[in-house]
Formats: structure tokens, C-alpha cells, sequence
């Protein structure tokens, strides 16, 4: 197809001119202004995704979703993303989130691939509750207070996530999903966690993808530096670095994402494969 400069007489350099030119312009607005238009935006929407999900946990911890809010870096929670962005999942599990930063990530992730949805599970417990106080993980049992449907609706349509404020024991019972994604961040001791790995792990299809968080988390050194959350964490005890460490050794797919805080670890449910009969 021609276009204008074809109507221009090459021996006078001009085409050649007007079109080294157009690059330049296109470049110029490409570069100079929508590429930063577009930084500029995204810093201020992942700056509010940060603080609205509660990525720091709203006390300024950074470090356990590995988020950097200065440089609008959302950490764990773009890891979970990029991963559901490329498996186009159709269903996926999120069990456990304070304020629903990793939940709100995936479903994001299932939005603009324009299919799938999130199931996310949060008993509710609350550290306020003397009831939890073995089992509540500093939950603020935040989902018995709010409207899950208007919380998830910053940034996201909600009919992209369920939100079921229960144990994952009961939420199972009442449906017989597959999932093809699923995130563990919800009981953190050593038996809560081998538990619903248990529960969660059958409903897991083949080539699925199981993320657990906090697999390097050292809450012994934690509570020995700060002895204010001594008195929060009552008798809590947590074991995902032991189940981590025993998984590991049987599992050939699993991958550590270490920050040196608090860790993700992937694993990939593989097709097992029938041995030959002799």
C-alpha cells in the first residue's frame, strides 16, 4: 500500500528525510510520553493495590509478599500472577489471606485472561479472639467485617472471585472442583499445613501448579527480635519450613523463590507414569 512519501521525489533526499523524522516522532511519543503515562499509572494503581489488599500486611512489613512499594514492586503477588497468566487456569484456589492481596492477584490475572475464577477460603479467625488463639495466625478476622464483593471490586470485577469464610475442610465438602492453581497460605503450623496439603493436593489436576508461602520463614528469630509480638503470637507454632524441607526430598518438581525472609515454593503435580510390566 503507498502513502504519502511515496509521492515524494527520492532524488531530493526529502523522503528520505520526513521519514527518519516520523521515526523519530513516533519514537518521541512512544517512549517520551506514553510509555511513561503508562509507568506513571501503574505506579499509582499498584501503589493503591499495596495498600488497599494489605500487600505490607498494613503494618509496613514488605518483606513477607516481597513487595517494594517505592518502586511499585508487588513481589509474591506478581509471581502468583505471571504464573496464572501463563497456565489460563480455569479454576483456582486461594486458601488464606489476611486482607486478600494474593487473591486479588489471581483473579486479576484470571480477568485478563478473560477466563477463569478464584475460590478463596479464610476460616476468619481472629487474634482478637481468645478461641483462635492457637490457630489464628494473626488473622484480624477480617472477612467476617467487610463485604468481600465490594472489597474485591478496587481494580477487579468481582465475578472473578468467591469468597467462602470457612475452613478449608468445610468448603471442600460442599463441591468437587479441580483446580489448576493453588495458593497455601492459610494454618502455618506443621500439621495444619500437611493437613490441607492433603485435602487440597487430590483436587490438584495433573500438570497443576501448588504455591505454599512462608516456606523459609523463621518465626523463632522473628519473635526473638520483637518482643511486643511475643504476647500477640501466644501459642502459635509454625511448621511450613519443616514440611517444606520433608516435601523437598520427595518431590522433584518443587522450586524455592527465596527473599531470605519468607519464601514461595512451587510444586507441579506430574502425570506418574505406569512402569511396564515385565
Amino acid at each position: 500500500m503507498s502513502n504519502i512519501f511515496d509521492y515524494i521525489q527520492p532524488g531530493l533526499g526529502i523522503k528520505r528525510k520526513l521519514r527518519n523524522f516520523s521515526i523519530l516522532l513516533s519514537r518521541y511519543i512512544d517512549n517520551g510520553l506514553i510509555y511513561k503515562l503508562r509507568n506513571a499509572l501503574n505506579s499509582y494503581i499498584e501503589r493503591k493495590i499495596i495498600s488497599h489488599y494489605g500487600a505490607d500486611y498494613r503494618w509496613s512489613d514488605e518483606k513477607s509478599q516481597n513487595v517494594d512499594s517505592k518502586h511499585s514492586n508487588l513481589g509474591y503477588g506478581l509471581a502468583n500472577y505471571a504464573l496464572v497468566k501463563n497456565l489460563r487456569p480455569k479454576r483456582v484456589l486461594a486458601i488464606g489471606s489476611m486482607y486478600g492481596f494474593v487473591p486479588y492477584m489471581l483473579a486479576r490475572a484470571c480477568q485478563e485472561n478473560g477466563k477463569g475464577v478464584v475460590d478463596f477460603v479464610d476460616a476468619g479467625f481472629d487474634i482478637a479472639d481468645d478461641v483462635h488463639k492457637d490457630n489464628h495466625y494473626f488473622g484480624q478476622g477480617f472477612w467476617k467485617k467487610v463485604d468481600a464483593k465490594q472489597h474485591f471490586s478496587l481494580f477487579l470485577d468481582p465475578k472473578y472471585i468467591t469468597t467462602n469464610v470457612e475452613t478449608l475442610k468445610d468448603f471442600l465438602k460442599k463441591n468437587s472442583h479441580k483446580y489448576d492453581y493453588i495458593h497455601m497460605d492459610g494454618d502455618h503450623s506443621y500439621a495444619g499445613l500437611k493437613r490441607d496439603v492433603g485435602l487440597s493436593w487430590p483436587r490438584l489436576v495433573e500438570g497443576g501448579i501448588m504455591a505454599i508461602h512462608d516456606i523459609e520463614f523463621d518465626y523463632q528469630e522473628l519473635l526473638r527480635k520483637n518482643s511486643n509480638l511475643r504476647k500477640e503470637a501466644g501459642s502459635l507454632e509454625f511448621g511450613v519450613s519443616k514440611f517444606w524441607e520433608e516435601i523437598q526430598k520427595t518431590h522433584p518438581s518443587a522450586i524455592s523463590i527465596s527473599n531470605n525472609y519468607s519464601g514461595l515454593g512451587l510444586l507441579q503435580k506430574r502425570k506418574v507414569k505406569k512402569s511396564k510390566k515385565a
